[in-house]
């Protein structure tokens, strides 16, 4: 029996991975790890990446006998290492990515943050010179995965690096707002990209949603980020049609 993964639900990070995580669970040919987040791939200690032991791995899965296995860890899409383990791993692994718009996914990520208490910065200061605590400490710190409002939303650059280790034939790129809005449509699109039956859609997944009232991205903040990416966005434009 192959046990290894087959997809990951690899990010964007704040884009409705978990809501989508929860209706995968729902399928009956597929296996999902009984963790919603691995974070195998992208360990920076505790691993022997020369020779990794996957049992660690496979172990997050029960008894799945002909179900395709699969697997959510959204920082996968910013962790360039993870990635290059992934390969090793499995050449053929399939990748489905969310998006959002990048200002309002980087509003979502401090939100989340400053509300665990894990970065006392306000917005305005962590999206401009927090970003130097990411270079301080260095590009795989704990910094860069928590601080990394800006940074996880340059798409395509993100997207580009991903294919070319896997290919675009292996990534499936959807919006957010799809799989909120038109969930069996999208869902559509999932099990097709995965070669299973279609997923009737019996009731919606609504996941970490969190209530906009008490905290909106200020108009000058949104400029800042709109000039920030609006490159990088006009390339995913190119790339995969997809725009904010």
């Amino acid at each position: 029996m192959n046990t290894k993964i087959s997809f990951t639900i690899a990010g964007a990070q704040k884009c409705g991975t978990t809501a989508l995580d929860a209706y995968l669970r729902r399928h009956p040919s597929l296996s999902m790890g009984r963790e919603k987040e691995s974070h195998f791939f992208d360990r920076e200690s505790g691993v022997n990446w020369r020779s990794p032991d996957y049992d660690v791995l496979h172990q997050l899965y029960d008894h799945d006998a002909g179900r395709l296995r699969g697997e959510s860890t959204p920082v996968t899409l910013f962790w360039t290492p993870a990635q290059y383990r992934i390969l090793a791993y499995n050449p053929d692994m399939k990748f489905i990515i969310l998006l959002r718009d990048p200002a309002e996914r980087a509003f979502s990520h401090w939100k989340m943050k400053h509300g665990l208490g894990q970065d006392p910065l306000p917005f305005s200061t962590a999206i401009r010179e927090g970003r130097v605590r990411m270079l301080d400490e260095g590009a795989q710190s704990m910094a860069a995965r928590w601080f990394s409002y800006v940074e996880r939303g340059f798409y395509a650059r993100q997207l580009n690096h991903l294919a070319s280790l896997f290919g675009w034939e292996r990534l499936l790129v959807l919006r957010q707002d799809a799989l909120s809005a038109r969930p069996e449509a999208a869902l559509a699109q999932v099990t097709n990209f995965l070669g299973i039956a279609p997923l009737p859609v019996a009731h919606e997944e609504r996941r970490n949603v969190s209530p906009d009232a008490e905290h909106r991205i200020g108009d000058e903040d949104r400029a800042y980020l709109n000039a920030l990416y609006r490159d990088d966005l006009a390339e995913l434009r190119d790339l995969t049609g997809i725009t904010f």
